[in-house]
């Protein structure tokens, strides 16, 4: 017969464990809706994700700023649909629901070189914990990349990289499954070393390039999220362990 107590231990389990479904996104504006002005050339600005930190850079003359930019048109269903950028400031707030635009056809082989843009939000990380990157990808037939890149990487308290976990999208990103811009859901995990002081969410457009054939060239991402395990389930756990193992030391009793 089971004791009570070790029913009461299950009920904690699966109570938690349920909850433990809707771990909180880490990341601010993690649906890439909430934008801000971003200076491209002298006097001429576009819209970009606030709170995140963009990098763009091509291999022959360096940094530049045309690398992405924050659409509208790229956000809506398949993604989720969300309604921040509805909090926008004028022009931004006519549209709630935004992506990210990466142009793999700002790079140029002979004048510039192939362009490469990462964008990324760091958070505070705890030292041993699982972490897991969601997000969309999708791209339009004839985007031309070295790469496209989900990451979870791992910085000291100096923002020194001590861990990484890089998940490739190109196997998949054009797979036709009849939906705009053939939009994908991806995931990845990695566990914080022990010395971690921040955790960086980053996705990346490597090594674009025009493509001679001209058509759709659009690399668009949406919607990410970066979770660890609530640890309310994992002290559940801990809990119904150590009632198993009560459970199997304790003697039958004998009929006398």
């Amino acid at each position: 017969m089971l004791s009570t107590r070790g029913v009461c231990a299950v009920g904690i389990v699966l109570a938690l464990g349920s909850g433990s479904a809707h771990a909180q996104n880490l990341l601010t504006n993690g649906n890439l809706d909430r934008l801000q002005d971003v200076e491209i050339v002298t006097g001429f600005f576009l819209p970009k994700p606030a709170n995140w930190q963009n990098v763009g850079t091509r291999a022959i003359t360096g940094p530049y700023e045309d690398e992405m930019s924050s659409e509208p048109w790229a956000g809506p269903a398949p993604t989720p649909v969300t309604a921040d950028g509805s909090l926008n400031a004028s022009p931004y707030n006519s549209s709630p629901d935004w992506a990210v635009f990466f142009k793999p056809f700002s790079g140029n082989v002979l004048t510039n070189g192939a362009a490469t843009g990462h964008l990324y939000q760091d958070v505070p990380a705890t030292p041993g914990a699982r972490y897991t990157l969601t997000g969309w990808a999708g791209a339009e037939s004839n985007v031309l990349v070295q790469d496209a890149q989900f990451a979870i990487e791992f910085l000291d308290i100096g923002g020194g990289t001590i861990g990484a976990t890089t998940l490739s999208l190109l196997p998949t990103l054009f797979v036709d499954n009849g939906l705009p811009f053939d939009y994908k859901q991806y995931s990845l995990s990695a566990f914080a070393p022990a010395n971690a002081a921040f955790v960086r969410a980053r996705a990346s457009m490597i090594g674009g390039l025009p493509n001679p054939a001209g058509g759709g060239q659009a690399l668009v991402i949406d919607d990410f999220a970066l979770t660890v395990p609530a640890p309310s389930t994992a002290m559940a756990v801990i809990l119904l362990n150590g009632t198993l193992l009560t459970r199997r030391r304790r003697r039958p009793t004998v009929a006398r």
